[in-house]
């Protein structure tokens, strides 16, 4: 039981956090995690800059800078049973396609937590939020275009964020909607993996707006018919994700069952790390 066990638990471990997904594209933490406790430093005022000075000596200041403890979040599976003739039956490894579903649900779910979080409340000087205004589709909403796309990147670059920490995350419909717009351009996005200066993902888990009051949604509400679907643009280096235990939860050749059950947790969490240089895109109606 061991062994299967160990297994079990490195197929879930190894490549949690894949390169083909945004989540890459953030600033690892788990450094900082110490018994599912993020450790942090809120970093205090910022230095003055003198400007020819002739004063001396220079003043010296301490910076008196804020810990913060931040438990981690806990990311369960459901259990899943695998009878053992069931497995003996198979034409394949019925109990290792078990350990890739639930991971490729943690990675789901983890992703979408990082997105909802990654993605700012409302617009605002910092955190630019986006109302598309092109065409309008047989939805009723207004599509995104590549000028929105520009106009989201000339936000960024007027704060001085460097144009290579890009990455936009677009839902299916924006992608869509561009690829609409102007099909070889969308081609030559596609090969390249950016677009524009950004790099370029897609996810299907993306927060939702309300587009009566401009606000995104709380995670996990229901989508109400005035709620649009998001995209996101933010800064890798002003995002983090933060990773603790993996555990596995197995019962082997369970008695009653006939089979083994076993089922997942990983402790995770993802935040903007100083809650600004992330926004998004929603569809206007």
């Amino acid at each position: 039981m061991a062994i299967e066990r160990e297994l079990w638990l490195e197929m879930i471990k190894e490549g949690m956090v894949p390169d083909t997904s945004f989540l890459s594209q953030s600033v690892n933490m788990d450094e900082f995690v110490e018994n599912n406790v993020l450790h942090l430093q809120e970093a205090g005022v910022d230095p003055k800059v003198l400007i020819d000075n002739d004063v001396w000596p220079i003043p010296v200041a301490t910076r008196e800078d804020i810990p913060l403890e931040l438990p981690l979040h806990t990311f369960d599976t459901e259990n899943t049973l695998v009878r053992n003739i069931e497995e003996k039956e198979s034409s394949y490894n019925k109990m290792n396609s078990v350990v890739r579903s639930h991971k490729k649900s943690l990675i789901r779910q983890i992703s979408a937590h990082a997105a909802h979080n990654w993605c700012p409340t409302e617009n605002g000087d910092l955190t630019p939020v986006i109302v598309t205004a092109g065409e309008v589709n047989k939805a009723g909403l207004k599509r995104i275009s590549f000028e929105d796309i520009l106009n989201m990147e000339a936000r960024f670059r007027a704060l001085d964020v460097p144009m290579d920490s890009l990455v936009v995350v677009l839902n299916s419909f924006h992608l869509a909607d561009l690829q609409a717009e102007d099909m070889k351009l969308y081609k030559e996005i596609l090969s390249s993996g950016k677009l524009f200066n950004s790099k370029l993902f897609t996810f299907s888990g993306l927060p939702y707006f309300d587009t009566t009051t401009g606000k995104k949604k709380a995670f996990g509400t229901a989508v109400g018919e005035n709620d649009t679907q998001a995209s996101l643009m933010y800064c890798k280096d002003e995002v983090c994700l933060a990773r603790g235990t993996t555990d596995v939860f197995a019962r082997y050749k369970d008695p009653k069952e006939r089979g083994d059950i076993i089922g997942y947790q990983q402790r995770a969490m993802a935040l903007p790390i100083r809650g600004k240089y992330i926004g998004a895109f929603y569809s206007g109606k």
